[in-house]
């Protein structure tokens, strides 16, 4: 069979979807509703146990949040640095001739800077953990949903959102802003490289026109974005993880909504938070 055989009713089954989806705006408006009202739950509940919970012996947190938070930010470092530098070096490499052509080629680091602080770092850490994490997170819940685990810790009187997201969501809050200042740092130094082999721009030139041009409330507007976009990810994630159902061919789809939502909803958010960061606080 050709490869044009194949994908043919691949295409007809997704037509036939948006054109369902079409002809039943109030279903789809329902069901849109729902997994709204779920994840808002769902989030709800993971603020309870992960701050209220601990302290009246109701969550298992301890024994799980450093491991989770070993597995999302060391394990995830070296791609992180890696993308994080070649980012830099690519910012260079395509505003360098343009500012060579005006004069202005020692402007390129403070262009770095603000690139990386403001937009590239927190989205390409955040782009880079919703795959490698946030797909092992729904991976792992949808496994446990179809293999009734996660009916086996409520008859054992084990609350699943204390003992499995709580967790997850901590280490992701926590670890996502930290890996998030280290793309900073190494998407400049990646920069810097490019600059001085590329363009001669000296290491003393390339710190104080960064620092010239960067201050702390770019920083801190990076930050606020990595914060943000990691609740994203954990929570519909996790969430796609609980509502999992139709066995493997239910767990491999719930991993590609998840993934492809969390990258939806974070470049939504990328876009609301930079409107409200140019606004409010730059």
């Amino acid at each position: 069979m050709t490869e044009a055989a194949v994908a043919r009713p691949q295409a007809l089954a997704w037509l036939g979807a948006i054109g369902r989806a079409s002809l039943r705006p109030f279903a789809s408006t329902r069901s849109l509703l729902e997994h709204l009202g779920g994840v808002w739950r769902l989030f709800v509940a993971t603020l309870y146990y992960s701050s209220v919970g601990p302290l009246k012996g109701r969550s298992k947190l301890a024994k799980q949040l450093f491991p989770m938070m070993s597995n999302v930010g060391l394990r995830s470092f070296p791609i992180v640095a890696l993308i994080s530098a070649l980012v830099g070096a690519i910012l260079v490499l395509q505003t360098g001739d343009i500012m060579k052509e005006y004069g202005q080629i020692n402007e390129v680091p403070g262009v770095v800077a603000i690139s990386m602080t403001l937009e590239l770092g927190p989205l390409m850490t955040a782009i880079i953990l919703a795959a490698r994490v946030g797909a092992s997170y729904t991976a792992v819940l949808s496994s446990m949903k179809i293999n009734e685990e996660i009916l086996a810790l409520e008859t054992m009187a084990i609350h699943p959102v204390g003992y499995l997201v709580a967790p997850r969501f901590l280490s992701m809050l926590v670890m996502v802003p930290c890996l998030t200042l280290f793309a900073f740092i190494i998407g400049m130094i990646g920069g810097g490289m490019v600059a001085f082999l590329s363009y001669d721009i000296g290491t003393a030139v390339y710190v104080m026109k960064t620092t010239f041009y960067l201050d702390m409330n770019h920083i801190w507007a990076g930050l606020l974005k990595s914060g943000t976009f990691s609740v994203i990810i954990s929570m519909i994630c996790c969430y796609n993880g609980f509502i999992t159902t139709g066995g493997p061919m239910g767990l491999g789809r719930s991993v590609m909504v998840a993934v492809v939502t969390s990258l939806v909803l974070i470049i939504i958010a990328d876009a609301i938070l930079t409107a409200f960061i140019v606004n409010y606080i730059l």
